[in-house]
């Protein structure tokens, strides 16, 4: 039998949680409630600032849950725009895989919906909501970069059923901002303003995809070739320690070897090595950082032979000594 968990009871029966959901800085928890013990979880929404809202799905299932997030009813129309990164887990809803996160933008009339979570899975989702003129604010002169159904859309006050929709891989770099905020060590005030500073980021990592896709898309390759070049990319990250040459690459994705590395630099503004080399270094970081392991296993489990050469590549990239990591 499946599980609920209803935002909408959950304000019914805690009447102070409505002002924690106006509220700045004021985190509002739902816990998942199962009677036998097998499942647990929980919901949690934070107003970081005005304009910018957390929301975080953690949950541990023995059974189907469903996670009633409104009415469903129909509501006056505004312009919602989601990064939503789907760290483990899938719900029929969004049809997004672990791993992947999406950016939406569209206008939604309709207050809130269903969301079901499959049976025995680890579910891990972190949203971030930004209202358009924060999010006008903090792009500004760089709207130009973004696509124009996206830049349309925030720039148009006026309802329209033009909608933006987009999927990516979770990066390593974005893997580690989610762990350092799902993991804070700080407390009251500078917990929030450290929360804010690793969400911002999570905006500019998954906006530096939008603009990359839209650059290529601007360059002539198809978007099935668009398709490959992205394909490519998750395999080097798949493949860290033990990559594949370009030849084995872009057979593995699908393309001839030079439209790989010519499309490759428009996608991405950087080489296949180099790119390579980046989520290397990138992947090393989080493992410093979350198992405290030691910098030559670091360096192995990226696929650095030389322990010297690691050091100085890693070095170059965040401009300090793994053995000096804080």
């Amino acid at each position: 039998m499946p599980l609920f968990l209803s935002v909408p009871a959950a304000l019914t029966q805690q009447p102070e949680a409505a002002e924690w959901v106006q509220s700045v800085r004021q985190p509002w928890i739902i816990p998942l409630e199962d009677s036998t013990g097998d499942s647990r979880g929980y919901r949690q929404e934070v107003n970081l600032r005005p304009g910018l809202n957390v929301l975080i799905d953690d949950y541990t299932l023995k059974e189907e849950l469903i996670v009633e997030t409104g009415t469903g009813e129909s509501c006056e129309a505004d312009l919602a725009l989601e990064l939503s990164f789907m760290i483990l887990g899938h719900n029929r809803h969004e049809s997004v895989q672990s791993g992947h996160s999406f950016f939406q933008a569209e206008w939604c009339g309709v207050d809130g919906g269903r969301f079901h979570w499959q049976a025995g899975e680890r579910v891990l989702k972190l949203d971030v909501h930004i209202e358009p003129v924060l999010f006008e604010t903090l792009v500004g002169e760089q709207l130009n970069a973004l696509p124009p159904s996206l830049r349309r859309l925030v720039q148009n006050s006026q309802p329209s059923c033009i909608d933006f929709w987009q999927v990516c891989p979770i990066t390593a770099a974005m893997q580690s901002a989610i762990y350092q905020i799902l993991n804070c060590p700080y407390r009251g005030l500078t917990q929030w303003l450290f929360w804010e500073s690793k969400v911002l980021e999570l905006i500019a990592l998954r906006l530096e995809q939008v603009s990359q896709i839209n650059q290529a898309a601007s360059s002539g390759l198809r978007p099935d070739e668009i398709d490959r070049i992205h394909q490519a990319s998750e395999i080097l990250q798949q493949r860290l320690a033990e990559p594949p040459s370009l030849l084995e690459l872009a057979r593995l994705a699908g393309i001839n070897d030079h439209k790989l590395k010519v499309g490759f630099r428009q996608v991405f503004g950087t080489t296949v090595f180099g790119y390579l080399r980046r989520h290397r270094l990138e992947q090393a970081h989080q493992l410093l950082q979350e198992r405290q392991i030691s910098v030559s296993a670091a360096a192995a489990a990226v696929g650095y032979s030389s322990q010297g050469h690691f050091a100085a590549a890693f070095r170059k990239q965040f401009g300090f000594n793994p053995k000096n990591f804080p």
